[in-house]
C-alpha cells in the first residue's frame, strides 16, 4: 500500500464508513485513488516549485521543493481524499466544524486573564507548547501574545496564521 492510499482508506474508514462498505471492491478502490493522489501531487509540485533559480542554493532549493509537495499535497488531499459523510458537503461540515469549535478569542480571553493575575501565573514552557499543539500553533506565537499590550489586537494582526493553524485543526480532527 502507497502512503496515500493508507492515508485514504484510514480516513474514508473513520469519517465515511458507510461509503466504504458500499464499494464493490474497496482495495482496487483505494489503490485507484492513491494513485491519482500521487500523480496530482506530482504534477501540482512541479508547477508550484516553478524553474531552477540559477543564484539558488542547494538548501534553498530542496526547501524550495519541500513547500511545494507540502502545498501541492495539502490541495490534493482536500480535494480527493479528506471527505465527509454523504449527508453532508465538505462546506457544510466545514461549516459545523467552524460552529462548534473554540473561538480563537478565546486565547485573547486567557492572555488577559494571565496579565490580569495579580499573582504571577505565567504558565510554564511545557504548558505553553501543550497549548501551541493543541491550537496547532509555535509556543513564540502565544508568547509574544502573553507580551502583547492588547491580546486581541494581536490576534487580528496575526489573522492568517490563525487561519492557517485553524485548517490544519480541521483537517486533523
Amino acid at each position: 500500500m502507497t502512503h496515500y492510499q493508507t492515508l485514504a482508506r484510514q480516513h474514508w474508514t473513520r469519517y465515511a464508513s458507510a461509503r466504504v462498505t458500499a464499494l464493490p471492491n474497496p482495495d482496487e478502490f483505494f489503490q485507484t485513488l492513491g494513485q491519482e493522489v500521487h500523480h496530482q501531487v506530482t504534477a501540482l509540485t512541479v508547477q508550484l516549485a516553478g524553474p531552477d533559480v540559477p543564484e539558488e542554493s542547494y538548501l534553498e532549493k530542496v526547501g524550495r521543493l519541500s513547500a511545494a509537495r507540502l502545498q501541492a499535497e495539502e490541495l490534493v488531499l482536500t480535494e480527493l481524499v479528506w471527505i465527509t459523510s454523504p449527508e453532508t458537503t465538505p462546506v457544510e461540515d466545514r461549516e459545523a466544524w467552524e460552529t462548534d469549535r473554540t473561538s480563537d478569542t478565546w486565547l485573547a480571553s486567557w492572555a488577559e486573564r494571565i496579565q490580569d493575575s495579580r499573582e504571577d501565573q505565567t504558565p510554564s514552557t511545557e504548558e505553553l507548547t501543550e497549548l501551541a499543539a493543541q491550537w496547532m500553533l509555535p509556543a513564540v506565537f502565544l508568547e509574544a501574545l502573553l507580551e502583547a499590550e492588547f491580546p486581541a489586537q494581536y490576534l487580528t494582526e496575526q489573522s492568517e496564521l490563525l487561519a492557517r493553524a485553524a485548517d490544519r485543526r480541521y483537517l486533523n480532527r
